[in-house]
């Protein structure tokens, strides 16, 4: 009986740990590995082993995919100030982590996750969602922050933001290689449900998704 209820406790402290914002440690400054051997070593795989990404790994993944950085000879360009380029002074692409534990969006400005759920709604989002994946992020465009320039045509931007989530997903691609995990990019989408699961804006819209995993 004691036994039995030590294990309900580390249960539900277990998902409560995890059903609350995360607040990431500081992304690492260097991996090891350099730019070529990223390249080289990337993996594309639609199998992966179970196996949880550390949250320091993952704190850096997310910031090399849309994280903040100071202003350099590129990014001054833009008030946007992330990893990616922007087309003006918006950040309007997001990103969201889902694992089996549950959703979270990334907030570059904390360098944090932000709770949205407890619960495993891959499958909702995307009918290619992998069970064994460590991650699915998806990413999303927010049309309010629709550049002024562009706002007279839509489908223009929605091109531009696919192009500005796939700098991202390039990012988090070869810094997941770095850190010995596969990736894969896919275009399969459940728009209305990812919008209701994970409670997406009314201008919010799914682009694509990426999975992570670790193949060994």
């Amino acid at each position: 009986m004691k036994k039995a209820l030590f294990i309900l406790l580390i249960a539900v402290s277990t998902a409560t740990l995890w059903a609350q914002d995360i607040a990431l440690p500081p992304p690492a400054g260097k991996s090891g590995v350099d730019l070529i051997g990223a390249i080289t070593n990337r993996r594309v795989s639609k199998t992966f082993v179970k196996k949880d990404i550390p949250t320091a790994d993952l704190s850096t993944i997310l910031w090399a995919g849309l994280g903040q950085r100071k202003a350099d000879a590129v990014s001054s360009a833009t008030k946007a100030g992330r990893n990616i380029s922007f087309s003006g002074d918006n950040a309007y692409i997001n990103i969201y982590v889902l694992t089996e534990k549950g959703s979270w969006k990334y907030q570059a400005d904390k360098n944090s996750l932000q709770f949205i759920n407890g619960a495993d709604v891959r499958s909702r989002v995307s009918p290619a969602a992998i069970p064994t994946a460590s991650a699915l992020i998806l990413f999303t465009v927010d049309n309010a922050l629709t550049p002024s320039f562009l706002k007279t045509n839509p489908a223009l931007f929605l091109q531009m933001a696919h192009a500005t989530a796939g700098f991202s997903a390039q990012n988090i691609s070869l810094t997941a290689s770095a850190l010995k995990l596969a990736s894969i990019v896919q275009y399969t989408l459940k728009a209305a449900d990812a919008g209701e699961a994970l409670k997406l804006g009314k201008d919010e819209v799914p682009l694509f998704i990426q999975q992570l995993g670790y193949t060994e």
